[in-house]
């Protein structure tokens, strides 16, 4: 038989040192550039954010003076029949949110929440 088909031969020893540093070498740069990745990504978001900061502040300054309007609004619909019926319409609409007249100030313990309903069974 020749000497290249024994098994018995020294060159057949495996070793795993090769194969397990390039695997190891592979999932650190793997997981190196998913960092990288996530650390680009994060700053691309903080730069869109401070960009629109002008337009949240803006916003809230809007927003602010939105609802000012809408209390004065509710204020003067206690006195005028047409502020009355703009606050009705805008109501309707869904653009404004009116609590019922309650005694907000009370003292009483508000009442217990109503327990949910026992599902069905089969």
């Amino acid at each position: 038989m020749s000497e290249e088909y024994d098994s018995d031969s020294e060159s057949s020893s495996y070793s795993i040192f090769w194969p397990a540093l390039i695997l190891l070498i592979g999932l650190v740069g793997w997981s190196g550039y998913h960092v990288w990745a996530q650390n680009q990504q994060r700053n691309v978001f903080h730069d869109q954010f401070m960009a629109a900061m002008p337009s949240i502040n803006q916003a809230k300054v809007v927003q602010d003076r939105y609802v000012a309007l809408m209390k004065d609004l509710i204020q003067t619909a206690g006195k005028d029949q047409y502020a009355a019926g703009i606050v009705k319409d805008a109501e309707a609409a869904g653009m404004l949110r009116v609590q019922p007249a309650a005694d907000t100030n009370s003292t009483s313990t508000p009442a217990a929440p109503t327990p949910p309903a026992a599902p069905a069974t089969p």
